[in-house]
């Protein structure tokens, strides 16, 4: 019976229909195994054809470069361009405070440009040896012992702690805030200074060999006065009068006269210097 039953099922093609069988799985596992191996080959060259290599950066004056960089490769898989791409078009990457705006493309596969704009800087306090700059809303954007030209120095209040992307405080927090609001017009009137002191209560400005006072409350109208009042008084030396001024109240003078020594800035760069300026525009 079983010499008759083999050929049976070899006349009903049972054995060749398995033999096809196992032909089509291992065809299959070998499609598998090559389709693994493609995705493998393909993730390995874009890992390593997108693997960044270099960050050029610019649009930073203050901001430490390598800082910057640093921020952009924040996490272990920021050594991917387009992984960093992604990210910051989708909002989710790393923005030094110090900076208004951070913009990253691709300059190819393996280089990335970074543009940044840092916020601008309205004053500087000097801490110890160093100097602490900020924006006008009174955040420290950089701190360095190194100084800026060109900005004006804050001093006659007491600050707390100055740290890096802190923001100021100071007991008296009435007059820092017309301090700030001080530093941000005489910034937004492209105004030279040398410095802003506040005398009990009294902002005042110092422009070469004037001293402007502008009162407890500062505006805008005030600033706007100021460098057309500098260029007609020249060289003079003596003290501006702008407490009074508003757009109802037009009421400026200006006494002639050396000006108080006791409040001259004890910094280490040459008094004289700035006060060539304004005698240039006159």
């Amino acid at each position: 019976m079983r010499d008759r039953e083999i050929p049976e099922r070899e006349r009903s093609g049972e054995g060749p229909r398995r033999r096809k069988r196992k032909k089509k799985k291992s065809h299959r596992l070998y499609a598998f195994v090559v389709l693994v191996f493609g995705i493998a080959i393909i993730a390995v060259a874009f890992m390593l054809l997108f693997y960044v290599q270099k960050i050029e950066v610019s649009g930073n004056e203050y901001t430490a470069e390598d800082e910057i960089i640093e921020a952009v490769k924040d996490d272990r898989l920021s050594m991917n361009s387009l992984y960093i791409l992604g990210k910051y078009a989708l909002g989710k990457g790393t923005v030094i405070p110090c900076l208004d705006q951070m913009k990253v493309r691709m300059k190819n596969p393996w280089t990335l440009k970074v543009e940044v704009r840092e916020k601008p800087i309205v004053g500087y306090i000097q801490n110890g040896e160093k100097y602490g700059y900020f924006d006008k809303e009174g955040l420290v954007v950089c701190e360095s012992s190194s100084l800026m030209e060109g900005l004006p120095y804050i001093e006659g209040i007491e600050v707390g702690e100055i740290r890096l992307y802190r923001h100021l405080k100071s007991g008296d927090t009435g007059i820092f805030e017309q301090i700030l609001e001080t530093s941000k017009e005489v910034t937004k009137y492209e105004l030279v200074t040398d410095r802003i002191v506040c005398e009990e209560d009294n902002i005042c400005l110092y422009v070469g060999n004037v001293r402007i006072c502008l009162g407890e409350s500062v505006s805008s109208a005030q600033i706007a006065q100021i460098e057309p009042i500098l260029e007609k008084l020249g060289n003079q030396e003596g003290t501006l009068h702008l407490e009074h001024y508003t757009e109802m109240s037009k009421t400026i003078t200006f006494e002639a006269g050396p000006v108080s020594e006791e409040l001259q800035p004890e910094l280490e760069a040459d008094p004289q210097e700035p006060s060539e300026e304004p005698g240039e525009t006159g």
